[in-house]
């Protein structure tokens, strides 16, 4: 008999196994043995989709009716905080602006020559008072037609993409009236509804993987929202990614929850089924001239990729005949 030996301590289960050739008389090709490796725990990966959201969205619209003169922007387009975006027909206003502007600049200089005649008491109190008021009069007007004037357009509230625009050129629009969509192009969000027994696995303030087409991205775990859709037990969970990502994606949460139970991989191909949801497992006996296979009674508790966690009457350092039931039986002797 002759084997072949690779050690590993990688932490994936494909790599926890100890691999072994035996050749035998009995056998014209190899029989692969692997030594078991008892572990206290194992990690369960699961994928929770969740919507891929900004962090802003604004709904932009002009505060005063009137005529759409100019759409500076279209959908698509990144627009800087502060750009004008849209534009309403202004000449009604600016002219009442212009003219609350001058009467505003005349009273100024009407009450500063009030001021004058009356520190040399040219003029009396009560005249005093009718220009100081006139002026305040003016300024107020000045300061109204100026907000007037600013509600004639539209400006970014911050950096972003017009991700809708609903009027063109000529429309006549009443006030609050959705002219863009707006999203923050900054940041975006992962809203993720994740099962309440899950979530004692999660810590807020942390970093998880996301799979978003097909790709690895990081997000922070921000805060929790209740969710109470259909009386489900989920949590709304929101991650905050510091990349920008195209809104309205799917993407994953990667999920690790490890479950404290005593076991050890094996490949899939190892096992063979057994009765009441119970697994067969074959292992080898170390005798004086040979090797005895015997069968041990095992419990499968997770599957990833082609291995299985399993507990039962195994022991550390056991060796488990890989091709199960279809390389040997139960009490089978081999030299």
């Amino acid at each position: 008999m002759h084997f072949k030996t690779n050690h590993t301590t990688h932490q994936r289960p494909v790599l926890l196994l100890s691999l072994l050739i035996l050749s035998f008389s009995y056998f014209a090709e190899s029989i692969e043995v692997l030594d078991l490796q008892i572990q206290s725990q194992y990690e369960d990966i699961k994928l929770i989709p969740g919507r891929i959201l900004p962090t802003n969205i604004s709904e932009l619209a002009f505060e005063i009716p009137g005529k759409v003169a100019v759409v500076n922007s279209d959908l698509g387009d990144f627009v800087k905080k502060g750009e004008i975006l849209a534009k309403l027909d202004d000449s009604e206003i600016n002219a009442n602006f212009m003219k609350a502007e001058a009467n505003f600049m005349l009273a100024q200089l009407e009450l500063d020559r009030f001021e004058d005649l009356k520190e040399n008491s040219f003029i009396s109190p009560q005249d005093y008072d009718q220009a100081n008021a006139k002026f305040l009069v003016a300024k107020s007007e000045f300061e109204l037609n100026k907000v007037k004037l600013s509600q004639t357009y539209i400006m970014a509230p911050y950096d972003g993409f017009i991700q809708q625009r609903y009027v063109d050129v000529g429309t006549i629009i009443n006030p609050g009236i959705t002219i863009f969509d707006f999203v923050d192009s900054s940041n975006v969000e992962a809203h993720v509804s994740i099962p309440g027994n899950d979530l004692n696995g999660l810590s807020l303030g942390s970093e998880y993987e996301f799979e978003i087409n097909g790709k690895i991205h990081f997000a922070t775990f921000s805060r929790i929202a209740p969710m109470t859709i259909g009386g489900s037990s989920n949590r709304l969970g929101i991650f905050e990614f510091s990349e920008f990502l195209s809104p309205g994606n799917v993407g994953y949460l990667k999920y690790r929850n490890i479950i404290k139970k005593s076991g050890a991989w094996v490949p899939l191909q190892a096992l063979s089924e057994s009765n009441q949801g119970l697994w067969n497992l074959f292992v080898l006996e170390k005798l004086d001239d040979g090797y005895k296979v015997l069968k041990e009674i095992v419990e499968l508790h997770h599957v990833e990729d082609e291995y299985a966690y399993i507990s039962g009457t195994i022991s550390n350092g056991d060796q488990v005949v890989v091709g199960g039931a279809l390389r040997v039986i139960e009490g089978q002797f081999l030299k």
